[in-house]
């Protein structure tokens, strides 16, 4: 067994040994080890870097007075920093572990996304968390930015959770018993530091010294940026660091100074950063020159041919047809986050087939394929060539090409040149604009792979991520680093080049398999050839095994698997060699509430719950591993000790939380962040219970009703104030539910707590109580609005507020509750109580997004689209009413005489379009025909208001058909004497007012 101290000198050791230097901890306490300068500072400018070294690091609020196995405020990092990327930093990382004795072929080792930032520092980047047997073991980030300044070279950072690791390897559950060395345990050296830092941080520090302290840290920094002293000045920012953390930790900071504090640390982060490039500008960066760490080259592979047999399906074998063969693009990368996965699936799916026919190469099936680590365009019969084309090339005038003697004019001789003609091939063609001259020109098509080598590189350059990073000296940028590029026409490469890499016929197999480098003879290898790994690269293939493994091994116990489409689509995007096993945990801990269980499960593990044949939690899990079936029983006890740690810090969270009742976790609102624009997570709370109050009456609830909608808006976002829905803010609703019912507060408040998150997405259930209906339609009104006014509304596929979401499911509740409202009014109503100006156009903006939002629920039902226009032009503001409208209208549409009544509608509408509103005068109206459709349009409008509905308007409109036909038979309109002209023009305008506020005809095809 290896002891702490053994573990931490063989990392070090390894990294020194692959050209890092060796350097120290920092002398200032650090919430992270890329706080230390050997970091921060060295990530900066054009010097290659690369480093290794221990960092013991703060964080206050994770103290728990060594009473939780694997949580405390002070944790042991290991970091590395490789500075340039060497070009195969995750091998790298994978055998540092084989260092210490943890072989991937033993275990599911995995690269899972988690994207880093730190607001103080102006730094950020993108990267993994890497898994061992489902625990997070390192943060493995490409830094993009430090001190608020893109990085020139972006840096490989590696941070390993060293406690993580050796409770792993040493097989114990706490922190508090991994042996040190031969005669002293972890807890034995640091339990009683860590019981004291606890009691210090959350019950003895002053809180006004520790801010005074901030502010004196703050003025030290500035003193010594003054004097360009760079490492004193970032000393006293980390100074001014665990100042703040220590504030925070005792929920002193609100939304309103956590802002503040951030900007004053970036601030001077910032030019501490800057300051460390002059120092390192006037030095000359004489380190620029040195080498890093070897890169790469790449491998030839070792070349593999396997037959087709049957492991690849009839429809994607080829038979061989003359003039073509199966083309094969692979995009090899470092693990894809399981959305970009999905996203780069679907862009390539319309892109390809497209680009192709563009292209004018003919082809068979097109397939697009994807795994974590590979993107894959698989082609059935590509013609080896384009194929020939005559284009008739149209040239000038005749006439200004021939003279009056039929003798070429220079314009007739330079259009010949410059098509590679003689002049003696030029035609005359007689066409709609008069006589050209036209030359015939036959074009060769370009061979294949010619014409693949220059689309391939648009292909990849076209796929949008919503965040992209940058990893070598090239600037490309992408979801994650591009490892390697394949592309087989038949037997033959396609050559082309991108982001410094030169394509080949080299494919690399599954990591547990060690990643080996294999280079396939002809396109039709690749799919057998990576199933001989067990890898499914076709996603579709893979999600139906993963589903019948996991259905399969939960019966094993008499279980079954819940339905959910999104964690299998994220389970499917996460492997590439799925097997399934199935784990077990403590049936103690099914006394914690079922929706805490399986949240933890799938937010932090990934796993599916095993539930009985009454929907009840049982004891058990699925997980799939990334890997083949053996070492399973290993694997298995990884994840088991992993779900044992987790629901162990969800018990300690709830316990935590049930010692207060619901109530009092309100005004830790305060210190949640809802825009920084709209205030905290109180303001909208408070906010939420006068908008509430509102939608009640709108709705008309009952007493009884109005009573529980006021307590359960009071309470609605207590919960995220709560230790467990902090962790996981998938429970917020559920714990609000759990801690209400707990605190007394009664059932229907609790209900509606819970309801007003309803619908959390597409196909969830909806609010069934009134209370919680209008809690629900209040929240989102309000979020609608403010972040309208603040100028976050969706843009692309960008939605971090979920307003997408929002606007849905306000639509969704009024049309299935059939509640007539306004949003229009809602989302004015939620204006006045927000704390910025909302302008006219930002609210007209919102209520177009709702209108938008209905108007695709309203297609999918079946209603053509020129009718729902129609609807929504009129009462798109009422959901219930447009809805009400476009089926009322559909019918009338489908009716015989509909042509003749639109038709005279339309008439009246016409000829008033673009005249001023006149008033109408009937004493003015002196033809019979005219007065007898002024009595039929009193008629219909003593029966017809704005909040008619369509069939009473169309009813009424009817009897009015035939007096417009008679009007517009016998009588001028357009008559010269203005008086009469105006009258018979309102006349014509009150008709076409009629349908004001009901519906919009004129949006009808043919109108």
């Amino acid at each position: 067994m290896l002891t702490f101290q053994e573990v931490l000198l063989r990392l070090q050791r390894y990294w020194a040994d692959q050209g890092a230097l060796l350097w120290l901890p920092y002398s200032e306490k650090v919430g992270a080890g890329t706080m230390n300068p050997a970091t921060f500072l060295r990530v900066l400018g054009p010097e290659p870097w690369n480093v290794v070294y221990i960092e013991p690091s703060y964080r206050p609020d994770d103290g728990r007075y060594a009473e939780n196995p694997n949580r405390m405020q002070m944790h042991t990092q290991l970091q590395v920093i490789l500075k340039p990327d060497p070009g195969n930093p995750q091998e790298r990382h994978l055998k540092s572990l084989e260092a210490i004795g943890i072989r991937r072929e033993e275990h599911d080792i995995r690269f899972v996304e988690d994207n880093w930032e730190s607001p103080a520092l102006g730094a950020w980047g993108l990267g993994w968390e890497v898994w061992l047997d489902g625990q997070e073991i390192t943060q493995y980030t490409y830094f993009q930015q430090a001190g608020g300044i893109n990085l020139e070279i972006p840096s490989v950072e590696l941070t390993y959770g060293l406690e993580r690791i050796v409770m792993y390897l040493q097989n114990v559950r706490s922190v508090w018993d991994i042996a040190w060395d031969d005669n002293h345990t972890y807890g034995e050296i640091l339990a009683d530091q860590e019981v004291d830092h606890c009691r210090y941080e959350f019950e003895y520090a002053d809180i006004n010294r520790v801010q005074a302290m901030y502010d004196l840290f703050e003025k030290e920094a500035l003193l010594n940026l003054k004097h360009g002293l760079v490492v004193p000045s970032l000393d006293y920012i980390l100074r001014c660091s665990h100042a703040f953390n220590l504030l925070d930790s005792r929920g002193t900071v609100g939304v309103t100074e956590r802002a503040v504090f951030f900007k004053r640390m970036r601030d001077l982060s910032r030019q501490v950063a800057e300051a460390y490039l002059a120092q390192r500008d006037r030095a000359g960066f004489p380190w620029k020159k040195r080498p890093g760490l070897a890169s790469t080259s790449a491998s030839p592979g070792a070349l593999m041919h396997l037959p087709l047999q049957d492991k690849v399906p009839p429809s994607v074998q080829t038979v061989p047809v003359q003039g073509y063969a199966p083309f094969l693009f692979e995009l090899g990368v470092e693990e894809l986050p399981a959305s970009h996965l999905s996203t780069a699936l679907a862009q390539w799916g319309e892109l390809v087939s497209a680009a192709l026919d563009a292209a004018k190469l003919a082809h068979g099936d097109v397939h697009i394929w994807g795994t974590p680590r590979r993107l894959v365009v698989y082609v059935v019969d590509m013609a080896l060539r384009q194929a020939d084309e005559t284009l008739e090339i149209k040239g000038p005038p005749a006439s200004a090409a021939f003279d009056a003697d039929g003798n070429p004019t220079r314009a007739a001789q330079g259009f010949a040149r410059s098509k590679g003609a003689d002049v003696a091939d030029l035609v005359v063609r007689e066409t709609e604009g008069g006589a050209y001259v036209f030359v015939t020109q036959h074009v060769p098509g370009r061979a294949a792979a010619e014409v693949l080598a220059d689309m391939l590189p648009d292909w990849i350059a076209k796929l949008r991520f919503p965040r992209a990073m940058r990893w070598n000296e090239t600037g490309v940028a992408f979801s994650r680093p591009i490892r390697w590029l394949l592309a087989l026409l038949g037997e033959d490469e396609v050559h082309f080049t991108y982001a410094g890499l030169q394509s080949g016929r080299v494919t690399r197999g599954p990591r547990p398999a060690g990643s080996p480098e294999v280079a396939l003879a002809a396109a039709t290898d690749y799919r057998p050839t990576l199933a001989s790994y067990g890898v499914l690269v076709d996603q579709d293939a893979r999600k139906a095994e993963i589903l019948r493994q996991v259905q399969a091994v939960a019966a094993e116990v008499g279980g079954q698997i819940p339905d959910d489409p999104a964690l299998l689509e994220e389970v499917t995007n996460l492997v590439e060699v799925p097997t399934a096993l199935l784990g077990s945990f403590e049936k103690r801990y099914l006394t914690l509430p079922q929706d805490v269980l399986i949240a933890v499960m799938k937010k932090h593990q990934r796993y599916f719950p095993v539930l009985d044949a009454r929907g009840r939690i049982m004891a058990h899990f699925v997980a799939v591993r990334n890997g083949g079936v053996d070492h399973l029983d290993l694997v298995r006890q990884g994840n088991e000790d992993v779900i044992r740690a987790r629901y162990a810090d969800a018990e300690y969270f709830y316990n935590q939380d049930c010692r207060r009742p619901l109530v009092e976790y309100r005004d830790g609102l305060a210190k949640l962040t809802f825009q920084m624009d709209l205030g905290s997570m109180l303001q909208k709370s408070e906010r939420l219970e006068k908008l509430a109050s509102w939608v009640g009456e709108q709705l008309r609830l009952s007493a009884e009703d109005m009573e529980t909608l006021a307590r359960a808006a009071y309470l609605a976002k207590a919960d995220l104030a709560t230790h467990i829905v902090i962790e996981m803010t998938s429970l917020q609703g559920i714990m609000g539910r759990e801690y209400a019912k707990r605190s007394g507060e009664p059932a229907a408040v609790a209900q509606a707590i819970f309801e007003h998150y309803l619908p959390r997405s597409a196909g969830d259930k909806l609010p069934e109580s009134a209370p919680g209906v209008a809690l629900a339609l209040a929240d989102r009104l309000d979020s609608l609005a403010g972040l309208f006014a603040v100028g976050l509304a969706p843009t692309g596929s960008a939605d971090p507020y979920g307003l997408r979401r929002a606007a849905t499911g306000v639509v969704q509740i009024l049309l299935e509750r059939q509640l007539p409202f306004s949003t229009r009014a809602g989302l004015a109503e939620a204006a006045r109580a927000l704390p910025v100006t909302v302008s006219p156009e930002s609210l007209d903006a919102a209520v177009d997004f709702i209108i938008g939002r209905l108007q695709v629920m309203l297609r999918e039902t079946g209603l053509a689209f020129d009718v729902v226009e129609a609807a929504l032009a009129a009462r798109g503001e009422n959901p219930v009413l447009a809805r009400e409208a476009a089926q009322q209208l559909t019918a009338w549409v489908a009716k015989d005489e509909w042509r003749v009544l639109l038709d005279n509608y339309a008439r009246c509408v016409r000829i008033t379009r673009d005249q001023p509103r006149f008033t109408l005068h009937p004493e003015r109206l002196r033809e019979p025909a005219e007065q007898a459709l002024y009595k039929a349009l009193s008629t219909a409008e003593a029966v017809i208001s704005p909040a008619s509905d369509v069939d009473s308007f169309l009813t009424a409109f009817t009897p009015l058909v035939p007096f417009i036909q008679v009007f517009f038979d016998e009588v001028l309109v357009m008559d010269k004497d203005a008086a009469l002209r105006e009258a018979r023009l309102a006349l014509l305008q009150r008709i076409a007012g009629l349908a004001e506020g009901i519906v919009d005809l004129s949006k009808l095809e043919g109108f």
